[in-house]
């Protein structure tokens, strides 16, 4: 149990004291109805101090209001009392209007409904005011700097959060347009004044909500910059644009570097203010731009992402979802199974897998040697409706399945779904993306297997089909083709690029030495988990 005081509360690490107004002295404080002090500490065992001094103190300055009002205050009137007093207001309000007649039994009934009302009211406040530390509580989660240490339930509060102030935004926003547009323009009134206008226009959050009117970026670039405008805020405590300093950017630059932000993370960040402090610049909010030779710190040295290795691999394929089958729900039933090895075979990225759907396992007749032959392939790329996200004009292409995918049984579940079916269970991001949430759980699942390295992650399957391939003796046009990746000069771009026999000898060619996979078990549903 906490031994906090009643009435000290934390408030951005700061202590204050907060304190109901007595009701019999809320008139005399024009009709608040508390107290907030700062303390002036952030230390504890001193706030407590403070505390009870300014506690007593408050219980003189009450006494001395009342001596001030009357020798003879009125006792504070009880909940009871006051719920009676406000009905005989509203009564004596609504007297000599037409209402119909009630009997005493009515008449007792709606003066005990509007005194359970108001007990309620009442009570819901005080429960409100219990809710004080829990919420700080909360609200001290929230504001961690480094995702990876929330669960997915706080992150998804966050992201409610984040959501709802953004919907405030833009309401506010397009409230103020419509004000604006249903002024009269020739209406007079008085000319303004600079200063205020300053105030009004140039905080960082109305430079951003210009911004984004004007440029037209899209949602999730729009709320990508917010959050570098908050984070900015909350290390600075600076808000007015007009205010900004390059001293307050290099600050913000250290504050994000004594916090562990990765180098390319924190260029990011700076990348995005300076895109804001500019457009404020170019409006003439403010007259240079303060971010504009504030540099990021140089990346470490070391790669971005890392391969797979086979040890990792045979860890990752030993965990509940391939070894016991187990079907988490956040992964999303058989994607958590399938997903992997595909990344791991095709080389495909995880959004192009996350979108197949049972149309794009397709069979691709080829001669070999004068003998007709078929096999299977995924159809990466547009579907008739336009449904599929590409990054490059090269991603859609024609990959041969590996023996092994057949093996393990994929066709037999591509059959158990339907023919414009998504092949898993994915649903779309706010920004459209299939497989962004499921993104999330993977690396969670990976930390549980016991790979731990932010540098291996799904992406990392890409770099070890890559390795292998080579390791296999493909040819690197071939990889490329397989990979959809560009071509590197023009001669690589005649021609329809490499047969479907040069595909499929190569894939059967692909190789993992001492990879660890076994037949799939059968979906355990004991082991469905979160």
């Amino acid at each position: 149990m906490s031994d906090m005081p009643t009435g000290l509360i934390r408030r951005n690490a700061s202590y204050s004291l907060r304190r109901r107004i007595p009701l019999d002295l809320i008139a005399t404080y024009k009709g608040r109805k508390e107290i907030v002090r700062a303390l002036g500490t952030k230390d504890r065992e001193e706030a407590k101090r403070l505390h009870a001094e300014a506690w007593v103190a408050l219980d003189r300055e009450f006494a001395s209001a009342r001596q001030t009002a009357g020798p003879d205050p009125a006792p504070p009137p009880t909940p009871e009392v006051g719920m009676r007093e406000k009905i005989r207001q509203i009564l004596a309000a609504n007297a000599g209007k037409p209402r119909p007649l009630l009997t005493p039994d009515e008449a007792t009934y709606q003066v005990e409904q509007a005194e359970l009302s108001f007990r309620e009211c009442f009570e819901e406040e005080a429960r409100y005011e219990q809710r004080e530390f829990a919420r700080l509580k909360l609200l001290a989660v929230l504001n961690v700097a480094d995702p990876d240490i929330l669960s997915e339930e706080q992150m998804a509060l966050r992201d409610l959060l984040s959501d709802a102030k953004w919907d405030l935004e833009q309401t506010k926003a397009q409230l103020t347009s419509a004000e604006n547009r249903s002024a009269p323009l020739d209406a007079p009134g008085p000319a303004p004044v600079a200063t205020a206008s300053v105030s009004q226009t140039s905080t960082l959050k109305d430079v951003i909500d210009r911004w984004a009117r004007e440029r037209q970026p899209t949602d999730k670039t729009v709320r990508a910059h917010i959050s570098v405008i908050d984070w900015f805020i909350a290390r600075t405590g600076v808000d007015r644009a007009d205010m900004v300093e390059p001293n307050h950017v290099q600050h913000f630059k250290r504050t994000l570097i004594s916090e562990g932000t990765s180098a390319p993370n924190i260029k990011t960040k700076l990348s995005r203010l300076r895109t804001i402090m500019s457009f404020a610049e170019q409006e003439g909010t403010i007259t240079t731009n303060p971010a504009k030779d504030v540099q990021a710190p140089p990346s470490k040295s070391g790669k971005a992402r890392l391969p797979w290795s086979t040890n990792d691999l045979n860890a990752l394929f030993a965990g509940e979802v391939h070894a016991a089958g187990a079907r988490p729900v956040r992964g999303k039933g058989e994607a958590a199974y399938w997903l992997p090895i595909l990344g791991l075979f095709t080389g495909a990225r995880r959004e192009e897998l996350g979108q197949l759907r049972h149309s794009d396992i397709v069979q691709v007749p080829y001669d070999d040697d004068g003998t007709d032959k078929v096999a299977w392939h995924i159809k990466i790329g547009q579907d008739a409706q336009g449904r599929n996200r590409l990054k490059t004009a090269s991603s859609e292409r024609m990959v041969p399945l590996h023996p092994k995918i057949i093996d393990l049984g994929f066709l037999r579940y591509v059959d158990t779904r339907g023919t414009d079916e998504l092949l898993f269970d994915l649903k779309p991001n706010r920004d459209g993306r299939l497989t962004e949430k499921w993104g999330e759980w993977f690396r969670e699942y990976r930390r549980a297997c016991g790979i731990t390295d932010p540098r291996v992650d799904f992406h990392s399957f890409r770099h070890t089909f890559k390795d292998f391939c080579r390791e296999s003796g493909i040819e690197e046009g071939v990889q490329r083709q397989m990979m959809g990746h560009s071509a590197r000069d023009v001669a690589d771009g005649y021609g329809n690029g490499f047969s479907t026999l040069a595909m499929v000898k190569a894939i059967s060619r692909y190789r993992i030495p001492r990879l660890k996979l076994a037949s799939p078990p059968q979906p355990n549903t004991s082991l469905i988990s979160s």
